[in-house]
């Protein structure tokens, strides 16, 4: 999983002047495209359209954090506190990447929100 962090406002964002390119977004309905028959013929045996029915999108970024060496793993955080502190970075989208990070690594996300101080949330 890669994990970008947006440092933009959407508050400031003017929906009516600019097309938002991201999804999901907060401001822009989510739109899918258009269902489209599936072609059995393409390829040979059986294909099917399945749900995970329980993704885990955390097990390998946490299981990579932990990897790290102690020193790998204070450079880590050193640098998403840095990241995290820009002016531009809300108190939202701040508690939401504590969030991505404390269900990666639960000692992750404590150390990222003593360090900002910021609540954790989970």
């Amino acid at each position: 999983m890669v994990l970008h962090l947006l440092l933009i406002d959407e508050h400031s964002i003017d929906t009516n002047q600019c097309e938002i390119n991201y999804f999901p977004s907060r401001y822009d309905p989510v739109r899918h495209a258009e269902k489209y028959p599936t072609n059995t013929a393409l390829a040979p045996g059986r294909r099917e359209r399945v749900i995970i029915e329980k993704e885990n999108n955390f097990k390998q970024p946490g299981e990579r954090y932990r990897s790290f060496t102690p020193d790998r793993q204070e450079r880590f955080i050193a640098r998403w506190v840095d990241t995290l502190s820009d002016p531009r970075v809300t108190h939202e989208i701040r508690s939401i990447w504590i969030s991505y990070w404390s269900q990666a690594d639960k000692s992750l996300g404590q150390k990222l929100a003593t360090r900002l101080n910021v609540r954790p949330t989970m």
